[in-house]
C-alpha cells in the first residue's frame, strides 16, 4: 500500500504536536463485515459514517504504514466545497435534483466545520473562503473570466462565488500586475495531518478496528466474500472497500482507472506582521493564481507561507514518498530538484520575500481519474467497492464521498446514492481506463514542460508570435486530455 519514509520532510509532521508511533499490525486471520484498505480520508471517512449508519457493523481498517502517512497527510491543506469533475456531475442532473446535488457539494465545507468541531478534532480549521486571482501577465484573465463564466453558467450565484475587481483583489492579496479574482466562500483551510490523525482516533472511539504496519499483499475472492492477505494475517469480509487513492495500482484492483501523481509542496519559515501585510490573505483565504501550473496555497495557523504547483507522475505509475528537499531561500539559484518549480513560482508571486528561507519540501501521492470522475463505487455481487480519484482535491470531497460510499453499502436508497458521483458496478465497467505506457508519462511529461515553456514566454514575451503559437498549443493540448470522449 504505502512505503514508508519521507514524513518526517512535511510542515505538517513537523507541527502535529504529538508523536506519531505506529500502532500494532494485523497478526492473525479475523472475519469483518467491512474492510477497508487505507486509513486516509477516504477509508476513515467511509468507516465513521458506515458506524453512524449501523453501529452494529464489524469494520476493519488495514493500514500498510500510519493513519496520515499517504495522501492525507501530505497535501495543501485546502478543505473545499467543489472538485475536479463536480460541473459535469451536475450537468447530468436538472431541476430540484441539480440544486440539491449543489447543496450537497458546496455544503461540504460548513457541514465538515460542524462536523469535526463536534467530534473534536482540532485540526486549524479556518474557514476563509478561497481567492482565484489573475495577476502576473495578461492572459490570466482571459482564463479567469471563462471559469467566471462558466460558473455562471452552472447555476453558481453570489452566494458561491463573485468576481473581484483589480483593488479589492490585490487588497486581499496583493500579486505583481493583479487585474481581477474570482472569491468563493466555499473552502477552509487546515493542517491535514491534524485532520487525518483526528478521525482515525473518532473511528476507533466508534468500534472500528484499526491496524497499522499492515500492508496489503493481495486480495482473493472468497465465495461471494473476499479475502486481504498481509504478512502476518488476513481479513475475510463480505465487502472490502479499496480508498487506497494514488496507491491503488500496488494492488492492481482498479483495472488501470486510476494514475498516481505526485503532488509536491514548500513552506516557508514563519513571516513577520509587515510580511504578512504585504502580502494580504488577512481573511485567512487560500489561494492560486490562473496560470496551468496548478498552484495552491495558505496561510498555515503559525503563519507560514504553505506553497504548492503542478506535480509530477513516474514511469508506470511508481508512487514515491521521499523527495529529497534541501533547505534554501528565495531568489537563490535553482538546486537543480523537484522544488525549483515551486521556489521560483513563490518568488514571482512575492518578490518582497527574497531571502525568506523556505524550511519544508513535501510531496505525496494522488489518483487522478479519466475524465476527472471522483467516485464512490460499490459492486453489491462481489462485494468490492472503490472511493476516490479527486484529483487532488479530496479533503473536503472524501467526506462527501465518504458518506456516499457508506449510504451505497447501507441505505442505497438513499439521497447521497442517487447521486451522479454513486454508481453501483464493476469498477472496469463505470470508469475509463488509462492507456499503456509510454502513453501516461509522455502526456503527463509533455505537457508539464509546454506549460513551463509556456509560463516563462507568458511572463517574458506576452505579445510575441512565439508565445502566442505556444499558448495555443498549449490550448489545444490541455482540451485533449480534458475531453470526456
Amino acid at each position: 500500500m504505502i512505503p514508508a519514509g519521507g514524513l518526517n520532510e512535511s510542515l505538517w509532521a513537523h507541527t502535529l504536536g504529538e508523536t506519531m508511533a505506529p500502532k500494532p499490525a494485523l497478526e492473525g486471520d479475523i472475519e469483518a463485515d467491512v474492510c477497508i484498505l487505507g486509513a486516509g480520508y477516504s477509508g476513515l471517512w467511509t468507516a465513521y459514517f458506515l458506524k453512524r449508519f449501523n453501529p452494529s457493523l464489524n469494520v476493519v481498517v488495514l493500514e500498510a504504514a500510519m493513519a496520515g502517512e499517504g495522501a492525507s497527510g501530505r497535501n495543501g491543506g485546502w478543505f473545499m466545497g467543489s472538485f475536479g469533475g463536480d460541473i459535469d456531475y451536475l450537468a447530468m442532473l436538472d431541476g430540484e435534483r441539480r440544486d440539491r446535488a449543489r447543496q450537497l457539494i458546496t455544503g461540504t465545507v460548513a457541514k465538515g466545520g460542524s462536523l469535526l468541531a463536534s467530534l473534536g478534532i482540532d485540526c486549524d480549521f479556518h474557514h476563509g473562503g478561497n481567492l482565484h486571482v489573475a495577476a502576473r501577465y495578461p492572459q490570466q484573465l482571459k482564463r479567469l473570466k471563462a471559469e467566471f463564466e462558466h460558473f455562471r453558467a452552472s447555476g453558481f450565484d453570489d452566494s458561491d462565488i463573485r468576481w473581484l475587481e483589480a483593488d479589492d483583489a490585490k487588497k486581499a492579496l496583493n500579486l505583481p500586475a493583479t487585474e481581477a479574482a474570482i472569491f468563493t466562500p466555499h473552502c477552509a483551510r487546515v493542517q491535514p495531518l491534524k485532520l487525518v490523525r483526528g478521525l482515525a482516533r473518532v473511528v476507533e472511539t466508534l468500534g472500528v478496528k484499526l491496524y497499522e504496519q499492515s500492508a496489503v499483499t493481495e486480495v482473493q475472492p472468497q465465495q461471494e466474500r473476499q479475502k486481504a492477505l498481509t504478512a502476518k494475517g488476513s481479513v475475510t469480509a463480505n465487502i472490502l472497500v479499496s480508498a487506497l487513492e494514488g496507491y491503488q495500482r500496488l494492488l492492481g484492483l482498479d483495472g488501470n482507472t486510476s494514475l498516481p501523481i505526485f503532488s509536491m509542496l514548500c513552506a516557508t519559515e514563519p513571516l513577520d506582521e509587515a510580511q504578512w501585510q504585504s502580502i494580504g490573505l488577512d481573511g485567512r483565504q487560500t489561494f492560486a493564481d490562473a496560470s496551468r501550473l496548478i498552484t495552491y496555497g495558505q496561510r498555515s495557523h503559525d503563519g507560514r507561507l504553505v506553497f504548492g504547483a503542478r506535480g509530477g507522475y513516474g514511469f508506470g505509475g511508481a508512487v514515491k514518498t521521499r523527495f529529497g528537499f534541501q533547505p534554501r531561500r528565495l531568489g537563490e539559484p535553482p538546486m537543480g530538484d523537484m522544488f525549483d518549480l515551486r521556489s521560483e513560482l513563490l518568488s514571482a508571486f512575492f518578490p518582497a520575500l527574497k531571502g525568506v528561507e523556505l524550511t519544508h519540501g513535501w510531496g505525496g501521492c494522488l489518483a487522478l481519474s479519466r475524465r476527472f470522475r471522483p467516485h464512490a463505487i460499490f459492486d453489491n455481487t462481489t462485494g468490492l467497492a472503490f472511493i476516490g480519484g479527486y484529483g487532488g482535491e479530496g479533503v473536503g470531497a472524501s467526506m462527501l464521498f465518504g458518506e456516499t460510499l457508506a449510504s451505497l453499502i447501507v441505505k442505497p436508497d438513499s439521497e447521497l446514492a442517487s447521486m451522479p458521483w454513486a454508481y453501483q458496478g464493476k469498477v472496469t465497467e463505470i470508469l475509463r481506463r488509462w492507456e499503456s505506457e509510454p502513453w501516461p508519462w509522455l502526456g503527463y511529461s509533455s505537457s508539464g514542460a509546454l506549460f513551463r515553456a509556456e509560463e516563462k514566454l507568458l511572463v517574458s514575451r506576452p505579445q510575441s508570435k512565439l508565445t502566442s503559437g505556444v499558448s495555443k498549443l498549449a490550448d489545444a493540448l490541455e482540451a485533449f486530455m480534458n475531453r470526456t470522449d
